[in-house]
């Protein structure tokens, strides 16, 4: 890794440990193995660092990117979502899996759920990307489903995809209070139980 790299490194690690407040610059150097004074050749401020940091999250997490991974898009000519939506979500799922296999994407997200109350730029990454991006998704979701007739008329697209999406971030929130080093077991039943309760949740409103 290049300096740059090790300073984004080294502000995840700390910041998911000691909160993005209670770190400083010259932690931050320390860490690196650099003086603090080298920080400002790659970064202006310990702001500029959050930032990058949380863009670099956002192209992570950007749901139609991870449903471009699987070729899976979100359409009304989309085969496997009208014929098997289950299918259409485990393979989002497993797209979502791969991501968070990396230590650093935990460490963000660990970030993101301890810091979303005090920092102003997390509290609105949360709100945009976390929350309000992939509920448009999970709504235009049911929404197909509902005008091909695959889940009940009366069926309510928006309160369907709170409902689909706020299980797993209930999930992770979760965890992240209760494991600082996340063990992969915990992760596999994560999924597993997220999966299951997506089928629960479409055999409910599904068309008999």
């Amino acid at each position: 890794m290049n300096t740059k790299e090790k300073i984004f490194n080294i502000s995840i690690d700390l910041f998911s440990k000691k909160g993005y407040d209670s770190v400083s610059l010259r932690e931050i150097a320390d860490g690196v193995g650099i003086k603090k004074s080298s920080i400002y050749s790659h970064y202006s401020s310990k702001e500029a660092i959050l930032m990058d940091i949380l863009e670099y999250f956002e192209e992570q997490f950007e749901y139609n990117q991870l449903f471009d991974i699987t070729d899976n898009m979100l359409s009304n000519d989309n085969e496997i979502l009208l014929k098997d939506p289950e299918k259409f979500y485990h393979m989002g799922s497993e797209a979502i899996k791969e991501m968070l296999s990396e230590e650093r994407n935990l460490k963000i997200w660990k970030l993101i759920f301890i810091q979303m109350y005090y920092n102003e730029n997390i509290r609105t990454f949360f709100q945009n990307e976390i929350l309000v991006k992939p509920l448009i998704f999970w709504n235009g979701f049911f929404s197909i489903l509902k005008e091909n007739g695959i889940i009940k008329k009366d069926s309510n697209p928006k309160m369907l995809a709170k409902e689909y999406y706020s299980f797993p971030i209930y999930l992770l929130i979760e965890i992240f209070a209760k494991y600082d080093d996340i063990p992969q077991s915990c992760l596999d039943n994560f999924f597993y139980e997220t999966e299951e309760h997506a089928k629960f949740l479409l055999e409910s409103v599904k068309v008999k």
